[in-house]
């Protein structure tokens, strides 16, 4: 799934030199904004992979994807039917291989990539980064917590399940089809 995404980036203007549309071709200068679109389609591909990996029966998946490089992660949450369960509590054992072997498994690929273009022009590299989506209202959120925030310094994990916590209580009574964004949890500051 995200071979195609890695492997190449179209340059609209000169399609003449294929070695020209790598992304890490060392002659393809990109700017701080064309990387930050780049990521932003890494999440969306993200989005629809974890959507496509639960059959389409998540309300709403919450994804933290931790940006270190040598213990690069990505954790994720749904809301099915109400409730809050987290990926590898899901009942369904196709689905855990799915979201183990095609989502998972790729945290190391995008975190370096992603890594690298952000340092090919100099950006402050991001530490977190978390995704919303709801499937009623097609709304999806990225909030992106960058090395030089106080947040970068949160130990993941218990960050992760306070998350997952103020997530249940804010979904509470919340409509299915809003396009309100539910809390990021101790990882924004208030």
């Amino acid at each position: 799934m995200f071979n195609r995404l890695f492997s190449k980036k179209e340059h609209a203007i000169d399609h003449r030199n294929s070695s020209d549309r790598y992304i890490y071709s060392s002659t393809s200068k990109l700017t701080p904004d064309e990387v930050q679109d780049y990521w932003v389609k890494v999440a969306q591909k993200l989005v629809v992979g974890t959507m496509n990996s639960v059959d389409h029966t998540a309300e709403r998946i919450f994804i933290l994807l931790s940006f270190e490089e040598k213990a690069s992660s990505m954790d994720i949450f749904f809301q099915m039917d109400g409730q809050l369960r987290m990926w590898n509590d899901l009942d369904d054992e196709d689905h855990k291989r799915e979201i183990s072997h095609n989502l998972i498994s790729q945290a190391p690929n995008i975190v370096k990539q992603v890594n690298c273009l952000y340092d090919s022009v100099d950006m402050t590299r991001i530490a977190y980064s978390q995704i919303q989506f709801e499937f009623e209202s097609k709304a999806w959120y990225l909030h992106d917590i960058t090395q030089d925030s106080v947040e970068a310094q949160l130990d993941k994990d218990p960050a992760f399940l306070k998350w997952f916590d103020d997530v249940s209580k804010d979904i509470d009574g919340l409509p299915l089809d809003s396009k309100q964004k539910i809390t990021w949890g101790p990882f924004k500051p208030v």
